[in-house]
């Protein structure tokens, strides 16, 4: 996907007359349906708010979506199209923050051509994005400071040109942020994955000089200290975690036997301690009770059992999960009352229990796979959603931005 074609959201449900373009972060994950689960999705707890809405709380006229979430659940970051609402053009897409406790509305400075990749740190201090006229690149904006940085290192790896980047995600204390560096031929060609210390502004390769494939997503763990991502190689895209402070890279899709996952795997959330790895994956032998054919699942291994597990009815599709893994968002193929096709659950893959997050007739889109949406112990989530009945006054017509209270 070049940078010029790539914008913020993918709303896959737009009303009628409205026209929503794609997110810039590689693709949103597919809204495919929901089977029955078990224990079966409970009702909804608490409410249901659209935080996408001018400071005054009225509703706006252009579509926003791609919203993502601070670990404590009061800050949420979101894009809108222009015109209109703070950007000049129809191809701008302005990046915003908002206090969901006290309703302040912040427009994050520097953004508004081909903006993309918005996401929040889990402090909320700070806003990572990419943007650019033409080849878009990866910065983060102190909320703190006021400060905008570019995430580009200072060594700059000879052979190609760099010119583009993309965020991955950011430590759980704010201070370290990975992204990637690519080259003209877009999402195929970013084979360098970097993580910058934004309190020294230094930077570390964490992918080989020389390496094998393109780096797909990038989580940190809660210090920095442990990377996971993807590399895809071929029709091959395994995972790795990478400990930053012995140099150790292990392979984290495989099968009990230690073989590598016999289909492509998708990178969705790594736990705060390094230990834990939620994925999507394509293959059939990761797991028992998984999958007899390839059909996308949802799993979390645990590297210090080794073992990896299915998480869901088979079918079930990761989207997010809070910062422990625990709390994890789906949505799953089949259905059967009560649950039905196409709702949006989050999964306690402690207790089994799920609650619904957004039914199927809102068609809930979340931000790209692996984006921060789900709030510390579950309590609140992030959605888009072009349903006109989620909450009262709705009538813009365009996508908007939700948060939906659990606890």
């Amino acid at each position: 996907m070049s940078a010029r074609t790539s914008a913020f959201f993918d709303d896959r449900s737009v009303r009628t007359r409205t026209a929503v373009t794609g997110f810039a972060l590689a693709a949103v994950l597919g809204l495919s349906a929901l089977p029955p689960a078990t224990p079966a999705a409970a009702a909804p707890r608490g409410g249901v708010e659209r935080i996408s809405t001018a400071a005054d709380g009225t509703q706006l006229t252009a579509a926003s979506g791609g919203g993502t979430l601070s670990a404590d659940g009061r800050y949420a970051a979101y894009g809108t199209q222009g015109p209109g609402e703070g950007c000049p053009a129809t191809f701008s897409t302005c990046a915003f923050v908002k206090d969901l406790r006290t309703g302040e509305l912040e427009q994050v400075p520097g953004t508004g051509v081909y903006t993309g990749s918005v996401s929040i740190s889990p402090d909320g201090r700070r806003v990572a994005y990419t943007t650019g006229s033409r080849f878009t690149k990866p910065y983060v904006y102190d909320r703190r400071t006021g400060r905008t940085e570019p995430l580009w290192p200072q060594e700059v790896p000879t052979g190609a040109h760099w010119e583009l980047g993309d965020v991955g995600g950011f430590s759980a204390d704010g201070d370290h942020v990975a992204y990637t560096l690519g080259n003209r031929n877009g999402n195929s060609g970013s084979p360098y994955l970097w993580v910058r210390d934004l309190t020294t502004g230094t930077d570390e390769l964490i992918t080989p000089q020389t390496p094998e494939g393109n780096v797909s997503g990038a989580r940190l763990s809660g210090d920095g200290r442990f990377v996971a991502y993807g590399v895809r190689d071929g029709d091959r895209t395994p995972l790795y975690v990478k400990d930053r402070t012995t140099g150790t890279v292990r392979r984290v899709d495989t099968a009990p036997d230690g073989a590598p996952a016999d289909g492509v795997s998708q990178l969705v959330q790594l736990s705060e301690d390094g230990r834990r790895v939620l994925f999507n994956s394509w293959a059939t032998d990761l797991a028992p009770g998984g999958p007899v054919r390839p059909v996308e699942q949802a799993y979390l291994a645990d590297l210090h059992t080794g073992r990896v597990r299915r998480v869901g009815a088979v079918g079930a599709v990761a989207h997010s999960a809070d910062r422990d893994c625990r709390f994890v968002l789906l949505k799953e193929h089949g259905g059967e009352p009560p649950a039905q096709q196409g709702d949006l659950v989050l999964l306690d893959v402690r207790t089994g229990k799920q609650r619904l997050v957004a039914p199927a007739g809102a068609s809930a889109t979340t931000a790209a796979p692996g984006a921060d949406v789900v709030a510390r112990h579950g309590g609140q989530v992030v959605f888009g959603s072009a349903a006109e009945d989620l909450v009262p006054g709705d009538t813009n017509e365009v996508s908007d931005v939700f948060v939906r209270r659990l606890k």
